[in-house]
């Protein structure tokens, strides 16, 4: 996947700042219970309920309410998003850690400094994916696990997702599984569809139609892949 000029990449990260400040009050998103959100995706990468139990872990593309708040025993939490600053009064828990405002593709960050890093519905959001995916690779410890996640659609369906200005990349199921192949060993892939719940009596209103549309089309594709030991 090619970078983006710079200008795409922070007309979408305008979008982005855009939606998080509005989430709450679209339908969809009105009444999530994030905890419980982010224990169903957990079980969607297929992870045991322990797997973050005394581990360092980090978030890139972190958002105001990402995984990162929501994984119980972690030894350490390190938390990194351009938009971080601007995101900083909205994190809902204040627990020790780290918050850096970078960007994916220069991660400021030792090498091998976690045993695992999240990316998730972010990758898309980048402007280089591909050296983004080089950096989550460098700051993995060797034998640490990478867990990603992206929005994918059906071939057919690329050539209409130019409207789209949130997102300044897309992939089918198989060339995303092919893009974290290019940089760590991919262990496990699942695709499921994903189906926006808009209220009923709110179906028709204007507003909500890209979901109605998304969800005729748009799947979840989450992957696990590691980074290998060094023999």
């Amino acid at each position: 996947m090619k970078p983006v000029p710079e200008a795409r990449w922070r007309e979408a990260q305008a979008h982005e700042l855009d939606f998080w400040q509005h989430w709450r009050s679209i339908p969809v998103y009105r009444n999530v219970d994030l905890a419980a959100y982010w224990a169903g995706e957990c079980r969607r990468f297929g992870l045991p309920p322990d797997f973050f139990h005394g581990k360092r872990v980090l978030d890139v593309g972190c958002g105001p309410v990402g995984l990162i708040h929501f994984v119980p025993g972690a030894a350490l939490r390190i938390r990194v998003d351009p938009l971080l600053t601007d995101y900083r009064e909205k994190l809902p828990l204040a627990e020790p850690g780290y918050s850096l405002a970078a960007a994916g593709e220069e991660l400021p960050l030792p090498d091998s400094v976690a045993d695992v890093a999240i990316c998730f519905n972010a990758l898309d959001h980048m402007r280089d994916p591909g050296k983004a995916l080089a950096e989550l690779h460098r700051v993995l410890r060797p034998g640490g696990t990478l867990l990603l996640m992206v929005h994918t659609f059906p071939a057919w369906v690329m050539p209409l997702l130019a409207v789209d200005r949130l997102h300044p990349h897309h992939w089918t199921a198989s060339q995303f599984a092919r893009q974290a192949a290019q940089h760590l060993r991919v262990i496990r892939e699942h695709s499921e569809r994903r189906v926006f719940d808009v209220p009923g009596g709110q179906r028709w209103w204007p507003a909500n139609w890209k979901y109605l549309a998304a969800g005729a089309v748009l799947s979840t594709t989450y992957i696990v892949a590691a980074r290998d030991a060094v023999v």
